[in-house]
C-alpha cells in the first residue's frame, strides 16, 4: 500500500510539472505566461522603463466594449487580458489608450479584428500577444469609417486613421509578440486602402517592436508623419518577420532607430528609408528577395551605420556600402549571428511564441 501511496504522488508531481512547462495545449492557450513583466529590449527598457499596468488590477476582457473601457480608463492601471476574438462589426473601433497599460493576449488566438489602438500623449503601454487586422472593416457607406476618395484620390480607411497601432507624441511603448496583416498586396493592389501597422509620430521616443510577424501589406512603419515632425525619436525593431510587404521598414524622420536581428523576405517596393537626417543602426539583419533594401531621402538626407547585413535576391536599389553615422545606443542588447537569424526569427516571432 505505502508504495501504491509514493507512486500515485509521483506520478501528480510528474504531471504539475509538465503543466507548468507547457508552453500551449490543445485549445490553443499559451501556457505559465507571466502579466506582470518589464521592457527588456531596446529603447523602451530606458527612460524609466516600461512595466505597463498594475498587478493589483488584472481583468480580462471578452468583447470590444469592455476592452475599449478597461484600455482607456483615466482612473485604473489596468493588465487586460484577451483570450479570443475582439470585433466591433464591419464598422471597426478605435481604442484610444491611456497611461500605464498592459494588453496582453493568453491564447494564441487573442485577436483584435478590425479594431486598432491609439495612443497620444500617454506613456507606460505593454501590447503583447495579439494578432491585429482591420480588413474586416467592409462598411463603404458610412464616412467617418470610409472615405471612396481618401488623400490622394484612392479610397481609404478612416477608423484609427487606418492604422492597427498609431503611436503619437507618447514615450515608453513596447510592442511584442504580435502579428499584423491585412490583405495581400499583390491582389489588393490599392496602397492608401489601409495605412500603417504600426505608425509614431509627434514627440514619441523610448519605444520597441519586437518579435512581431508583419505580413501582407503595404505600408508598414511610418515613423515621423511629416518632414516638420518632432526631430528626438529613438526607436528599437528587433527581431521582427517582415513578409509580403511593400514599404517602410520603416519609414524614418529624424532621430535616432535601431533596427537589428530582424528578417526581410519578400519585399515589394522598398525596405528600410532613412529620411530628414535620421540616424538608423542597421547590423545583423537578414534581407531576402528586397527590392531597394536601404534608401535615403529628405534634406538633411537620412543616414546609416551598417554592419554585418545578408543580402541575397537584391533589385532596384543596391543597398549602401558605408556608413555615413554613428548611432547613440544607450542599452546593451544580445547580437545574434547572421547566420542564425533567419530561422531564429522564422521560428519566435509572431502570436503563440512567449
Amino acid at each position: 500500500m505505502k508504495n501504491i501511496f509514493f507512486l500515485l504522488v509521483a506520478i501528480v508531481t510528474l504531471l504539475s510539472c509538465k503543466k507548468k512547462t507547457d508552453t500551449t495545449d490543445n485549445n490553443n492557450n499559451v501556457g505559465t505566461i507571466p502579466l506582470v513583466f518589464a521592457a527588456n529590449i531596446g529603447f523602451a527598457s530606458q527612460n524609466g522603463g516600461t512595466t505597463g499596468g498594475d498587478a493589483a488590477k488584472i481583468v480580462t476582457a471578452t468583447n470590444y466594449i469592455e476592452l475599449k473601457n478597461y484600455l482607456e480608463s483615466p482612473i485604473n492601471n489596468y493588465i487586460v487580458k484577451v483570450e479570443g476574438r475582439i470585433y466591433n462589426n464591419t464598422s471597426g473601433g478605435s481604442i484610444r489608450v491611456r497611461s500605464n497599460k498592459t494588453l496582453i493576449g493568453t491564447t494564441a488566438n487573442a485577436f483584435l479584428d478590425g479594431v486598432g489602438l491609439t495612443i497620444d500623449g500617454y506613456r507606460n503601454v505593454i501590447v503583447r500577444n495579439i494578432k491585429f487586422s482591420m480588413s474586416s472593416i467592409t462598411n463603404r457607406t458610412d464616412p467617418m469609417v470610409y472615405s471612396p476618395t481618401g488623400d490622394e484620390g484612392r479610397p481609404q480607411i478612416l477608423v484609427n486613421g487606418g492604422d492597427a497601432i498609431r503611436i503619437s507624441n507618447s514615450t515608453n511603448i513596447w510592442i511584442d509578440h504580435c502579428e499584423f496583416f491585412n490583405e495581400d498586396p499583390d491582389v489588393q493592389t490599392n496602397q492608401d486602402l489601409y495605412d500603417g501597422l504600426v505608425d509614431i509620430g509627434g514627440n514619441s521616443a523610448f519605444i520597441t517592436v519586437s518579435w512581431n510577424y508583419f505580413h501582407n501589406h503595404h505600408k508598414v512603419h511610418l515613423i515621423g508623419s511629416s518632414d516638420s515632425d518632432s526631430p528626438d525619436k529613438r526607436t528599437t525593431f528587433a527581431f521582427n518577420y517582415y513578409n509580403k510587404v511593400k514599404q517602410r521598414l520603416p519609414s524614418y524622420r529624424f532621430g535616432t532607430a535601431h533596427v537589428y536581428n530582424n528578417y526581410f523576405n519578400n519585399i515589394g517596393s522598398s525596405a528600410i528609408n532613412s529620411r530628414m537626417g535620421a540616424c538608423i543602426k542597421v547590423e545583423n539583419n537578414v534581407f531576402e528577395t528586397v527590392r531597394s533594401p536601404l534608401t535615403t531621402d529628405g534634406s538633411p538626407t537620412g543616414r546609416y551605420e551598417l554592419s554585418n547585413n545578408s543580402f541575397t535576391g537584391i533589385s532596384g536599389t543596391a543597398a549602401p556600402t558605408t556608413s555615413t553615422c554613428t548611432a547613440s545606443i544607450p542599452y546593451t542588447y544580445e547580437l545574434k549571428p547572421v547566420s542564425e537569424v533567419k530561422a531564429l526569427v522564422i521560428a519566435g516571432a509572431g502570436v503563440g511564441k512567449l
